[in-house]
């Protein structure tokens, strides 16, 4: 008997309560054991919402959304790492790591926490405050505090858009270990980002505007890690293919900022 998917959606539209236009139409979506998933796209096109759809937080208007074979529940299965890290500024590192895990004997509680810190190089800040960490340090208290919760499906909104240029590839360069570590964990991570979905993906998935829609899905020809991929002969050809084809939407798009206005390649 064939295991059932971490995540699939089936000719799934959402219209959440009063607007005019769907959010998502007749989407249809799987999520492979093990895979990184990382899905682009233009502002408003549905990329958090997909992830709300997994995690159980929203229904689909109509359509199907399964998650290992059953209606999804929120916590059970997935974690979610937010752009903001949602972070107890009253609670130390450790403290905010080990906020979910109350059902936990202290001691496993403490087990865990130890080794989740250990995993994303935390451990001489456990018992830091929020405030005296950097912006990158705190993305990896909420990572920690994702994985400490051990699920199935971790779910990533654009975690690195708020932090400096040189934390970002740091974050993305400790996302790719823990992804090549192949802990049989799935993650489904949305970003802006083109170099960031081929840097982190195994499959990268491009959503048109609203309503959204798959426009495509790319299955990655490499592995390995941020630099190795940045390498790659094929990295410069996908990244240009991704980035014509998201430009080319924003441009068309009537609801966009930059509708209609004409860029010349030769300054970009």
């Amino acid at each position: 008997m064939t295991a059932p998917l971490p995540a699939d959606l089936q000719n799934v539209s959402l219209r959440f309560p009063g607007a005019a236009n769907l959010a998502l139409e007749k989407v249809s979506l799987s999520l492979q054991a093990g895979e990184v998933l990382t899905i682009l796209g233009p502002s408003g096109c549905g990329k958090t919402t997909l992830l709300r759809l997994i995690a159980g937080l929203v229904q689909p208007e109509s359509g199907s959304v399964r998650v290992f074979g059953a209606a999804p529940r929120p916590g059970e299965k997935s974690a979610i790492v937010f752009q903001n890290f949602r972070l107890l500024p009253w609670l130390t590192v450790e403290g905010n790591v080990g906020f979910p895990l109350a059902a936990l004997s202290a001691a496993e509680r403490a087990r865990r926490v130890a080794d989740v810190l250990a995993t994303v190089g935390l451990s001489r800040f456990a018992q830091s405050f929020p405030r005296e960490l950097s912006g990158g340090m705190q993305q990896r208290v909420a990572l920690a505090r994702a994985l400490a919760a051990d699920p199935q499906i971790l779910l990533m909104d654009e975690p690195f858009a708020s932090l400096d240029a040189q934390s970002r590839e740091l974050m993305q360069a400790e996302v790719a270990r823990l992804a090549q570590s192949r802990s049989g964990r799935s993650v489904v991570f949305v970003t802006h980002s083109v170099d960031e979905a081929l840097v982190l993906g195994d499959r990268v998935v491009l959503m048109s505007p609203r309503p959204g829609r798959i426009a495509k899905c790319l299955d990655l020809p490499f592995r390995g890690s941020a630099e190795a991929r940045r390498n790659h002969p094929d990295f410069s050809l996908l990244r240009g293919e991704l980035w014509a084809a998201l430009r080319e939407m924003v441009l068309s798009d009537p609801q966009s900022d930059f509708h209609g206005r004409g860029f010349d390649e030769s300054t970009e």
